[in-house]
């Protein structure tokens, strides 16, 4: 009996000296990030609360070895072989790619949300543009992905179903790129990434190009009659393997489900770009389309590739408003696309084939939006929000 209690204690002791350890590890390396953040929020003239927050999420965001313990809990997970982490905040289909979702049985209510798009279509053909909704594929693909029993789905595909049906009800144009999905080529396998929840870039190529090609055939438009732009014989293809743990696969780690490639696409024919955004204030990028529209550096400065968002590699991610302007077709369509990430690299792989492409992110743009529409001289205002963000966040206007 002694022997036992003596083992306990050494086992107490070791576990009391470990957390000790790690308490001052953690200590050293997040005092000054700390300080750093009490300095911002006093510049600021923040609230208490938030500061609560900040200080919360600088201590989350770094505790030391953080992806060495999500990795071990995501290797945890696969060894017992659940299909499911943290409560149901990802779960993982028969195929191994990684998905939010939440327990519901019915879909959300978005007749807000196609009323507002209504109004903000109202507005741009005053201005003389078409608004056109542009529907993205949902991650979950019917008749492709299958969840064992238990796993919830989310419904977000009916959900956009009702939405479209109240566009169409409005009068408003619509593309539903799920619709054409089957006949693009691309295997179900490869249309999303494992570990995130955007499609892949390759998918984002192969809709710019559907929703050109619509264009011509819907509004008479002449994009790219002899399918230049959309042969990828034209573009650098350029494929990075393992090098992409997305937002999912760093919730879950690098071992729960298989890491991604990334693959980059870029033109090899000659381009000439003008870039801004609102987060860089008076720099514009010039240059090639890779010069001015791509944050390369990203892929090579990145000494832990998996701490990296790849995706945002296109435009720079997701500024409250960015202007892009293709100096080889000065008199080329205007394009105004109000969006989620989803259109990121479908707006860059668009841009090609016009002369302007606007895009404005509802998440952190403040300006009056029909004000923007009507003086932006625009040809086409595309929204352009994925099935799962048919939400009040995205529609902000009144």
């Amino acid at each position: 009996m002694e022997r036992l209690l003596g083992k306990k204690k050494i086992t107490a002791l070791l576990f009391l000296a470990f957390l000790f350890g790690f308490a001052v590890l953690n200590a050293r390396k997040e005092l000054p990030i700390l300080q750093d953040t009490l300095t911002s929020w006093r510049e600021s003239g923040g609230t208490p609360a938030e500061l609560i927050a900040q200080i919360g999420s600088a201590i989350d965001e770094n505790v030391v070895e953080k992806y060495t313990f999500i990795d071990a809990y995501g290797y945890i997970q696969l060894i017992l072989g659940k299909e499911e982490e943290s409560n149901f905040e990802v779960v993982k289909d028969h195929a191994g790619k990684l998905y939010y979702t939440y327990f519901t049985t019915e879909i959300n209510d978005v007749s807000e949300e196609a009323a507002k798009t209504k109004n903000l279509a109202d507005a741009a053909a005053e201005s003389g543009a078409t608004l056109i909704y542009v529907m993205p594929p949902e991650k979950y693909i019917h008749g492709f992905t299958e969840f064992s029993t238990g796993i919830p789905y989310n419904m977000a595909n009916e959900t956009a179903d009702d939405f479209l049906e109240r566009l169409d009800g409005y009068g408003v144009d619509y593309i539903d790129l799920r619709d054409y999905l089957d006949e693009s080529g691309i295997p179900m396998s490869e249309v999303f990434y494992n570990t995130d929840h955007h499609w892949k870039i390759q998918t984002a190529f192969w809709a710019s190009s559907q929703f050109c090609d619509i264009l011509e055939e819907r509004y008479g438009e002449t994009l790219d009659p002899d399918d230049y732009y959309s042969n990828l014989d034209h573009y650098n293809v350029i494929t990075y393997d393992d090098i992409f743990l997305g937002s999912m696969g760093r919730k879950t780690g690098r071992f729960y489900t298989e890491v991604d490639d990334f693959t980059l696409i870029y033109p090899k024919f000659t381009t000439d770009y003008s870039y801004e955004n609102s987060i860089s204030g008076d720099l514009v990028f010039t240059g090639r389309f890779e010069e001015a529209l791509l944050a390369t550096p990203v892929i090579r400065q990145s000494s832990q590739p998996f701490d990296t968002d790849m995706y945002g590699i296109y435009l720079y991610g997701n500024p409250a408003y960015t202007h892009i302007e293709n100096k080889d077709h000065p008199d080329g369509l205007r394009i105004c696309v109000i969006k989620d990430s989803f259109a990121v690299p479908f707006s860059a792989f668009t841009s090609l084939r016009v002369n302007t492409v606007d895009l404005i992110d509802p998440r952190f743009y403040e300006e009056d939006y029909y004000e923007t529409i009507q003086n932006g001289d625009y040809d086409y205002v595309v929204l352009m929000f994925s099935p799962e963000n048919i939400v009040e966040e995205f529609f902000p206007w009144e």
